[in-house]
């Protein structure tokens, strides 16, 4: 389990997070979502420490990231998998060299270790044989899958995703969407997921957190969503007609 406590960020005199309290499970995928400047994006940074808070708590399984210092920091982002908005492959490098590289850089593994464990991560994600390929050879849905087996290379507790189904057609993003929760469940990772996709919520969503104007405005799950009586929160999900279309 990963949990916010009363985190507050700001930039200058914008005051983006404000007092947000949040939990996200282990074995559950937790959205985080909201409009464009609501602080979705920050409280995701936050949490893998690319911020620092100005005040409030990041914890991580009852250890206090908020207070660690670089090397125990280090150590815990060896438990951590980031999928990355578009994938961020290396272009120069081939599917298996993408893959293996987390595990280059925090594993004595053999090759022949590490190998396997490339082999193992791609066939999880449906795809072998495409070891020598290089990414732009792959069809943006099958990137974002090496993505994932990279992420998942190093059998992380945690998972960050943001905004996975960036620039894929609505077939392939449900095809991602089921494989992060798959893996989530099958490993009992603590997965968050920064999303604006509606149909990812509606399918995945076993935790929901709502930000609005850089607060906690609401916190359910897919099948809580539809029957909210949070305005806001109608509003930015579905809007005014297809939110009255549901409800029937």
């Amino acid at each position: 389990m990963i949990e916010a406590k009363e985190v507050d960020k700001s930039f200058g005199e914008h005051h983006v997070l404000k007092n947000i309290s949040c939990s996200f499970e282990k074995g559950k995928t937790n959205l985080i979502i909201g409009q464009s400047g609501s602080g979705k994006t920050v409280l995701m940074k936050c949490l893998v420490g690319l911020y620092e808070v100005d005040h409030g708590r990041i914890i991580y399984d009852d250890r206090n990231f908020s207070e660690m210092d670089f090397e125990q920091r280090k150590n815990l982002r060896q438990e951590i998998g980031m999928l990355f908005q578009g994938g961020a492959l290396f272009d120069y490098m081939t599917v298996e060299e993408n893959v293996m590289f987390p595990l280059n850089m925090f594993t004595h593994q053999t090759k022949e270790e590490k190998l396997d464990r490339v082999n193992f991560v791609l066939k999880r994600v449906n795809l072998e044989n495409v070891n020598r390929l290089m990414p732009s050879e792959l069809s943006g849905g099958m990137r974002k899958r090496v993505a994932i087996a990279r992420a998942i290379s190093m059998n992380p507790k945690y998972l960050f995703c943001d905004e996975p189904n960036s620039g894929l057609d609505p077939q392939t993003s449900g095809v991602i969407d089921q494989l992060i929760n798959e893996i989530t469940k099958e490993y009992g990772i603590t997965t968050i997921v920064n999303t604006h996709d509606m149909n990812s919520v509606l399918s995945i969503g076993d935790n929901v957190a709502f930000i609005y104007n850089g607060e906690l405005w609401w916190n359910g799950n897919k099948n809580t969503i539809l029957h909210t009586e949070n305005k806001e929160l109608n509003e930015f999900v579905f809007g005014t007609e297809l939110t009255s279309r549901l409800k029937r």
